[in-house]
C-alpha cells in the first residue's frame, strides 16, 4: 500500500526522521524531498553516509505495513 503524503503523516515522520542519525548527518531536511521519504521517495542527495535507520520504529511504517527501511536512501518495496 502506498503511503499518502499527508500533513498527518508528515507530523509523525518529523518525530522519527528528526532524530535519525542518517537524516541528521546528511542534513536531509535541506534537500528534496526533505522528509516523509516512504511517501515521497528517497533524497536527491547522492553522497549520503549510512548512520542508522529509525524507519522500523515509525508509526507510519507500522500503519502501512512497510518492510525494510532506509527510505531516505531507497524507495519502499511495493508488495
Amino acid at each position: 500500500m502506498k503511503v499518502p503524503d499527508t500533513p498527518e503523516n508528515m507530523e509523525i515522520c518529523k518525530r522519527f526522521c528528526g532524530p535519525c542519525p542518517t537524516f541528521q548527518e546528511n542534513k536531509l531536511m535541506d534537500i528534496e524531498p526533505h522528509a516523509l521519504f516512504c511517501a515521497r521517495g528517497p533524497t536527491k542527495k547522492t553522497d549520503c553516509a549510512n548512520k542508522g535507520c529509525n524507519c522500523p520504529e515509525c508509526e507510519v511504517f507500522k500503519k502501512y505495513g512497510l518492510t525494510g527501511g532506509w527510505f531516505c536512501l531507497h524507495p519502499p518495496k511495493e508488495e
